[in-house]
């Protein structure tokens, strides 16, 4: 069980890169093609949305990225981030600023925050034994 956080992390940040990349360089970075979105008002707005987002998700992955990588003692703090991150955006899908047509993001979203948060679960569990070994 103690190597499911770290591949809980890996999927998320390759889930954080490929978001990123389609949000920050598709051409219309998803909103139609995937989610459904009219753009043929304020495209541009929702366009630098879509980007600005796609640019925090790549950050995002480089950091989890560097976490696996480097510093494997900071992956209970990545998840936490990222679940805080998820939980904040399904709120906001569902019930906060709704989109106003059904976008593939807000279930799959969904779907991600439940595993986060077992995720987040173990790792503590995982942490607060590591740290009870070490105090002996």
């Amino acid at each position: 069980m103690r190597f499911v956080p770290r591949i809980v992390l890996a999927l998320l940040m390759l889930t954080n890169f490929g978001r990123g990349c389609i949000h920050a360089f598709a051409p219309d970075g998803g909103a139609h093609s995937i989610a459904g979105l009219d753009l043929s008002t304020a495209r541009q707005t929702i366009l630098s949305l879509f980007a600005v987002m796609g640019f925090h998700q790549l950050v995002a992955g480089a950091f989890q990225l560097y976490v696996l990588a480097v510093r494997r003692d900071l992956v209970l703090l990545a998840l936490v981030l990222q679940t805080a991150e998820t939980l904040l955006g399904v709120v906001n899908l569902y019930v906060y600023r709704t989109l106003p047509v059904p976008v593939p993001g807000a279930p799959f979203n969904a779907f991600i925050l439940v595993v986060l948060t077992i995720a987040v679960v173990i790792a503590a569990r995982e942490n607060s034994t590591v740290n009870i070994d070490i105090g002996r």
